[in-house]
Parts: structure tokens; sequence; C-alpha cells
């Protein structure tokens, strides 16, 4: 990924860039990158400290990319004798907003600038233009910014996803949230594909394909879930192995977590915010990497041989998935309210909101009416009071299709209940 930031920023600043890499043979291969894509003038890799930052011109600009937690300490240990007051190190990893603020303070004596920048949009984003979000002094963003500017994606307009957020470690806590939001919209994603897959068009018939999915995927992502998670799941689902079959039916059903969902849970009980589709998400990836205790509890039951497949309409998960994946947005966005109020950052949701409308992984087309429901009541205190939100929202007779739920109508007194699509 540092490497993919190293060529847009050959690409778009107009700079020379120097990189640096522990690792000869992998800062070698980004040159080779450099020069086949034209750059090789503008670029040059460095495998010793001393000589890279010797390389920089003052007030040095110097963006880390490397894994959160011990290896940043160590890296910036290693820097630290080589820089002057002035010079400003802005971290782009997924790091513990405490963190940031540690470092920063320790830099700090030495008169050297640190800002904590989250990075969205994965190494395709990052060669691209990603989504940055920023926190620390205010004199360091001023340093980083006109740089930052030309490195980012765009939003609508040609606005740039490119964010300050605050002091400390502002940037950092605005992208742990952003990666909390992913994780409920992954999850949510991924139990709408398992409800169709084991569901079917006419009751009784053949469970749903994959292939079958992906065209409901691509469908949906034509109407409000317009978003960058649901386009990739339809292409995902059109992927095929070297036999010819679904790849994605040959995926373990298992995976793991880096730590931002957890740290946002944690936020979240610590904040008193409620967070359930992100804790529920978290709790899944546990679940899932308990493989070989799912499978035990799975050939512990009893088998009741052919089951009747039940018929499942996509149009009424569509409608399900559009109000889950609005809530997941709303969780995140009231802990962002609370932290911000907590730390003094005076974080500005409507430019988050900008922010993530490019370039990041949770970029969608709803980021359009979350930001003009904030702009339109600073004060809002939760997106699902948002007038034009709840109006999406409105749908609850929905609920009557998943069990005994009753609903009223507007055309009559009393309570209703009506038979469901799910038989």
């Amino acid at each position: 990924m540092g490497s993919m930031l190293a060529l847009n920023m050959c690409e778009h600043t107009g700079e020379k860039i120097a990189g640096y890499e522990l690792d000869a043979a992998k800062g070698a291969a980004a040159k080779a990158k450099a020069e086949a894509e034209g750059f090789g003038g503008v670029f040059e890799a460095f495998s010793d400290v001393a000589a890279f930052v010797g390389a920089l011109k003052a007030p040095r600009r110097i963006v880390l990319l490397v894994p959160a937690g011990k290896p940043v300490d160590a890296c910036l240990a290693s820097l630290r004798p080589l820089l002057a007051p002035g010079d400003c190190v802005m971290d782009g990893g997924n790091e513990w907003f405490e963190n940031t603020e540690r470092r920063a303070a320790a830099y700090a004596e030495a008169g050297i600038h640190y800002l904590g920048c989250g990075v969205s949009g994965g190494a395709e984003g990052a060669r691209r233009g990603p989504s940055l979000m920023v926190g620390g002094p205010e004199a360091a963003w001023a340093l980083m910014k006109p740089t930052l500017e030309k490195i980012c994606a765009t939003g609508p307009g040609g606005a740039p996803c490119l964010g300050y957020f605050g002091a400390g470690g502002a940037g950092n806590y605005v992208k742990m949230v952003h990666n909390g939001i992913e994780y409920g919209d992954m999850q949510l994603i991924g139990e709408a594909f398992a409800l169709l897959t084991s569901t079917s068009v006419c009751a009784g018939d053949a469970p749903r394909t994959s292939g079958a999915c992906a065209a409901i995927f691509d469908a949906w992502n034509g109407g409000p879930l317009k978003s960058f998670l649901v386009e990739i799941t339809g292409g995902i689902l059109k992927k095929l192995d070297d036999d010819g079959a679904p790849l994605v039916d040959k995926v373990l059903d298992s995976c793991g977590s880096k730590g931002t969902g957890k740290w946002t849970v944690k936020e979240a009980a610590e904040q008193g915010v409620p967070a359930g589709t992100i804790a529920a998400a978290l709790e899944a990836r546990y679940l899932s990497s308990l493989k070989a205790t799912r499978a035990a509890l799975r050939g512990s039951g009893q088998t009741g041989g052919a089951r009747r497949q039940p018929r499942f309409a996509a149009a009424t998960l569509e409608n399900a998935l559009l109000c889950a994946k609005i809530c997941s947005y709303a969780q995140g966005l009231a802990l962002l309210a609370a932290a911000s109020e907590s730390h003094g950052w005076a974080v500005n949701v409507p430019g988050v909101l900008a922010c993530w409308q490019g370039g990041c992984i949770i970029r969608a087309a709803l980021l359009v009416d979350f930001r003009a429901a904030f702009e339109a009541s600073p004060g809002l205190e939760n997106l699902l009071l948002a007038p034009p939100i709840a109006a999406m929202l409105e749908a609850r007779a929905q609920r009557d299709c998943f069990g005994g739920h009753t609903y009223k109508r507007r055309d009559r007194e009393g309570t209703c209940t009506t038979d469901g699509r799910l038989h």
C-alpha cells in the first residue's frame, strides 16, 4: 500500500518522492514499478533510513504506512534523531487513537509535528485516490494539506475526500468508526446473501445460485443501496474458479479481524452509545473463526431429510438491507458525535460524510442524503431522527414478514397482521 501511495504522489504532486523500505528487494520492486509507469525520474527508494531522511527537503514531510503498534514505535525511534524542529511525520495506518496522542506528545517535545491520518480505499485507493481523515496539530495540518489535496479521492462535484477533524487522535477515531460501519455493512451483505441462497423465488424450488444472487446485487446497486460494497459483491459472485464453478462457493466460511471493529465496539461501550449492528458483526467474525466448533455442533444435530425451500422475495430483503444499512451508519455517526464532545474535537459530521463520499470502502449513494440531513439540522442528535431518513425507514408493515408482528394501518383503527412472504 505504501508503494501505491508513493506512485500516487509521483503522479499528482509535482514533487520528487523518496521512499524508505527495510527490505531492499521490496524497495527495488517499488522503484521498478515507478520506472514502468514513467516516474523513474521523480522516485527514489532507500533501505537506509539516514540516507532517506537526507534526501528530503526541510521542513521534511514523512508519511508512514507500516503495521500499527510496535512497528510504528520502532520506525519513529529510528527517525527521531534524524529529524529537526518543524519537520512533520504522518502515520497513515489503522492505529488506536490514544497511541497517536502519546506519540504526538513525545515528538512535540522535540518540536516535531505528528499527525494521525486514517486512509481508506485499500491498495487501489492509495494509487488512484484514497479517502483521508486527519487529526493532529493545526500547524502540521497546514503543512501537509497542499500535498494531501492532490492525492486524495474526489466526491460528487469534485470536492476532495479529505478532512481535518481536530487535535490528537481525531483522524484515527474517524477512521476507526468508518471501519466499524464497514464491519456492519459487510455482515449485513453476507447475511443477505445467506438468505438468498437458502430460499427460492417460488416455494419448493431449488435455492438461488450464486449467479442468480449476483444479478440481484447488481439490480440493488442500481437503486437506493448503490454503494461500493454492494457493487463489488455482485462482481465477486460472478467470479469463476478455474473449473468454471463460482469461486465464492469454495471460500472457507471463516474470517479474522484486525482490531478496528473491536475498538469501535469498545468505544461505543465507553461512550454509552448503542452500536448493536457493529457489535453483532464483530461477534459474527469471532463465531466464523470457530470453524471446528461450528462443524462439531452441526454434526451433533438431527437431520430430517430434504427440506422444502421457503420462498422469499428479493424486494423484501432489499428493503430490510436498506433499513439495516442506515442503522449501521446511524450508530457510527452517533458514536462520533459523542466522542467528539467527550474529547473536545469538534468533529463536523457533514465533513466526515463528505470525506466518505469517494475513495473509501463505505462510500454509498445514501451519504448524500445523510449529509443533507445533518446540514439541514446542525444539532441533529441522531441520523434516524431526520425526517427524510425517517421516511426511508417508514416500512413498518414489512416487519410482519418475519413472524408474528402486528402493524397499524393509516386507513383504519386497531392492529393488523398479514400472511408474509416467508413460507
